[in-house]
């Protein structure tokens, strides 16, 4: 539906003054059509300019010519253009994307705190959302060679060997106790025994 009425004059109007027809640009004195257009009016010189001014509207093309007879000043303008509403899909698609973030965070974070890969959980909760998480937590915890509670960085290092005998903690390589010289079994070969093997 346009946002214009227009009424059939019962004889030619004659004007106060000559009046451009905004649509054929043409000066008369007269007129055969009133429109009424955004609370003016808008006079038409003929049949002709009166349709291709309905066929305007249909279009949502009349900005250009109404451009004339509005004020220059006007901050805010119609737009003769209705614009549709925002669909349903769009806010649907909408919502669905920001759960698939949310859950795919949470799924992420859960499978680091248990061992497992990052990504392919995060992908996981990102698609199914709260099913996605429920799966990385029902998953078994992995043997973790590094350590890491809540949010805070994963260390470079493996985890410190605590010596059973006095609860000192050593280095993940050391094969005895700094505190009381108990014999430990390694958790991983030291760098010098790494470079050995190398050879």
């Amino acid at each position: 539906m346009g946002i214009s009425s227009w009424t059939t004059l019962g004889s030619t109007a004659s004007l106060k003054k000559p009046t451009e027809c905004l649509d054929c640009g043409v000066w008369h004195t007269s007129a055969d059509h009133v429109v009424q257009y955004k609370g003016g009016k808008i006079y038409l010189c003929s049949d002709d300019c009166i349709t291709h001014f309905q066929a305007l509207e249909r279009a949502g093309k009349l900005d250009p010519i109404t451009a004339k007879i509005e004020p220059r000043s006007a901050l805010f303008q119609e737009d003769s253009n209705p614009k549709g509403a925002l669909s349903n899909a769009y806010f649907i698609g909408g919502l669905y994307v920001l759960f698939g973030l949310l859950f795919g965070g949470l799924s992420s974070y859960t499978a680091l705190q248990k061992g497992l890969g990052g990504w392919p959980a995060f992908a996981l909760g990102m698609t199914l959302n709260v099913i996605g998480l429920a799966i990385v937590w029902m998953r078994p915890k992995r043997e973790m060679l590094f350590a890491s509670k809540g949010l805070t960085k994963i260390p470079s290092t493996r985890q410190e060997l605590i010596c059973l005998a006095c609860g000192h903690a050593n280095h993940p390589s050391a094969k005895r106790c700094h505190g009381c010289q108990a014999t430990l079994t390694p958790l991983t070969p030291s760098e010098v025994e790494r470079v050995k093997n190398t050879r």
